[in-house]
């Protein structure tokens, strides 16, 4: 499990706020993956628990990144979402680069929950 504070240090705008909001309304909700997106269209998508550790961590992206595949969702508009599975927060930093910003956050449901949760637990 990694620790909300290390991903908290990452020099992305917003990112602080978001992820509380995020956390809480996951919290109410009892769910357990948090969606953010970034400035530049990628996303992150943050399995938490209920002692608000990061479960596990995902980049979303619509274009190939410098990594390998971990899942393909494909959006029933057909656009087709890249998915990577991230280890280490500071792989986090080093795909990303800096001056990002977090535009919007939600707590992720329905097909893409559905999705993601059983990709995560194969």
């Amino acid at each position: 499990m990694m620790n909300l504070n290390d991903l908290l240090n990452l020099e992305i705008k917003g990112l602080r706020e978001a992820v509380n909001m995020g956390v809480s309304e996951a919290s109410l909700l009892g769910a357990e993956l948090l969606g953010l997106t970034l400035d530049n269209g990628v996303g992150l998508v943050l399995r938490v628990t209920p002692d608000e550790k990061i479960r596990q961590l995902l980049v979303v992206s619509q274009t190939q990144l410098p990594r390998e595949v971990f899942a393909v969702f494909v959006r029933p508009d057909g656009i087709k979402l890249l998915i990577y599975k991230i280890e280490e927060i500071k792989e986090l930093g080093e795909l990303l680069g800096s001056g990002r910003e977090v535009i919007y956050v939600e707590v992720i449901k329905g097909d893409l929950e559905d999705f993601l949760l059983e990709a995560l637990d194969r």
